[in-house]
């Protein structure tokens, strides 16, 4: 019988005479063993190295086992370390093992005295699943590190796709505050539009997954009215429908609904949902968006009459990338992530998400429940923004890429702002130390000198000066947030920028 090599028996017994002709038995078979006198001199010198533990009734002293049962916590979640525990009574001792040791699945109980032969063939069975164990440890190790680069691969693919949009998104905007009666160009523009704001949106949908499958999501929750969300969740996404033909009617089931929720997750969820059905519901029809409570959930239904699916594939349609249809899929848009996305926001709000249909052509219906909270939701504040009277900035835009920086001069310059440009981060810090403006439009990723670097030598340089940095980015992750605000910066837009929220934040 083949011993796995590089795997550890260690023997645990007070009587040493014992133990050392345990060790050289072992040894004469090719297993490499090692004694200890007590199970607190085992647990210092526990790590991954060691395959086995053999105990002998004798050593499970009850002021020891703390020490053995902390060390075998630390081992990877994967090792289930095999125990070979040798006693008189192996009935009593099973029992005392199983309070013992509660976590471990794999005991194995040696009754005394011990043939060799049994002693040896326990031993190399334990070995051997501790070497199946690390090949799992290995894989699941090899995944992670797959997810790390799928990880990083998503956020710098992300990031590329949104410089070329950031020119795109700017120019449309300045198309469209220059002033056309021209049908022509103004179809045109709509289709540039929604084609830009698709490309958007399935990045953003990229990097949602890639977060929500690692857990580095983090809900902002709060008591909320469900009926709320759902209504404005349907006002965000209704345009898009209707651009489709299709008509929208929404029926709340009660008066009111109070969750935990995240208010921008929770309108995610529904808008994903109005927007699938709209996307496979193929002829202008209606959608039908509903609420209402059961059992403690408040419920969120969303129904169409569209293309439908076979009832036996529900249970996969919330996998990531899945297309039920890839030939309708294609023409209607989409990489498969949305529904994936409901499913897990769902379940971080310990929801849950179920879809039905009666076979194709039939329509679907996508319900999500979440639990019910005691109480009211809290009022939300529907307080108007004061109006702030917009005035001429001196601004600077530290930018690399020509197109981006020309359409952001361009754009301010429309707004009455004057601007002064700089392409790398050296010149951008002399630019703002030079110019001292109100305002600059930094870019994180800039060649040489990164923007947090820029940002650093701004604040160091000008400690009490009256301006804004604004951090302009195609990395959005929550970390890339906290290091711009780290370097010095007051706040981070990512790429593409909404023109309005720019406007809103220049007039500031």
């Amino acid at each position: 019988m083949k011993t796995p090599k590089n795997a550890l028996a260690c023997i645990v017994s007070p009587n040493a005479a014992d133990a050392e002709l345990a060790v050289t038995l072992l040894g004469q078979t090719g297993v490499e063993a090692r004694a200890f006198a007590g199970v607190r001199e085992l647990a210092w010198a526990l790590d991954e190295s060691i395959g086995c533990l053999i105990l002998v009734e004798e050593a499970l002293l009850a002021e020891d086992l703390p020490a053995l049962q902390e060390a075998l916590g630390r081992l990877p979640a994967w090792s289930d370390l095999p125990l070979i525990l040798v006693s008189h009574d192996v009935g009593a001792l099973g029992a005392a093992a199983a309070d013992a040791f509660p976590s471990s699945g794999n005991v194995t109980l040696l009754e005394r005295p011990i043939n060799a032969h049994t002693l040896l063939s326990a031993v190399q069975v334990a070995l051997r699943a501790t070497a199946r164990q690390r090949e799992v440890g290995e894989l699941i190790a090899q995944r992670e590190q797959a997810v790390r680069l799928r990880d990083e691969f998503l956020a710098m693919l992300a990031h590329e796709l949104r410089n070329p949009l950031a020119p795109m998104s700017n120019a449309l905007h300045i198309m469209r505050m220059v002033k056309t009666e021209d049908p022509t160009v103004l179809k045109s523009i709509q289709i540039l539009e929604r084609q830009v704001n698709h490309v958007v949106r399935m990045v953003d949908d990229l990097m949602d997954v890639a977060r929500l499958e690692r857990g580095k999501v983090v809900l902002k929750k709060e008591r909320l009215d469900l009926n709320r969300v759902v209504s404005s969740a349907v006002e965000t996404c209704l345009l898009a429908a209707q651009e489709r033909g299709h008509h929208v009617s929404v029926r709340f089931g009660v008066n009111a609904l109070p969750v935990d929720g995240d208010a921008v997750r929770l309108e995610q969820i529904v808008c994903n949902l109005l927007n699938n059905a709209a996307k496979f519901t193929t002829r202008p029809d209606e959608i039908l968006v509903q609420t209402s409570a059961e059992a403690g959930f408040a419920l969120v239904a969303v129904e169409d009459r569209g293309i439908g699916f076979v009832p036996e594939a529900a249970e996969h349609l919330f996998d990531p990338f899945l297309q039920v249809n890839p030939t309708l899929e294609r023409s209607a848009g989409g990489l498969g992530m949305g529904l994936t996305i409901v499913k897990r926001l769902a379940e971080l709000h310990g929801g849950s998400v179920q879809a039905a249909s009666e076979g194709p052509g039939r329509g679907a219906r996508f319900v999500v429940r979440l639990p019910l909270a005691s109480g009211l939701a809290e009022p939300r504040s529907q307080t108007a923004q004061p109006l702030v009277e917009a005035r001429r900035r001196r601004i600077v835009v530290v930018e690399d890429n020509p197109d981006i920086r020309e359409t952001l001069r361009m754009l301010l310059d429309l707004w009455g702002h004057q601007v002064t440009m700089a392409s790398d981060g050296r010149s951008g810090v002399e630019r703002v130390l030079q110019e001292r403006p109100d305002v600059a439009l930094i870019d994180v990723g800039l060649p040489g000198m990164s923007g947090y670097d820029v940002a650093r030598a701004i604040r160091q340089s000008m400690p009490n000066g009256g301006i804004r940095l604004i951090a302009v980015t195609g990395y959005g992750q929550p970390s890339d947030r906290e290091l711009a605000m780290q370097a010095g910066f007051d706040t981070h837009l990512l790429k593409p920028i909404t023109p309005t929220v720019l406007e809103r934040l220049l007039a500031e």
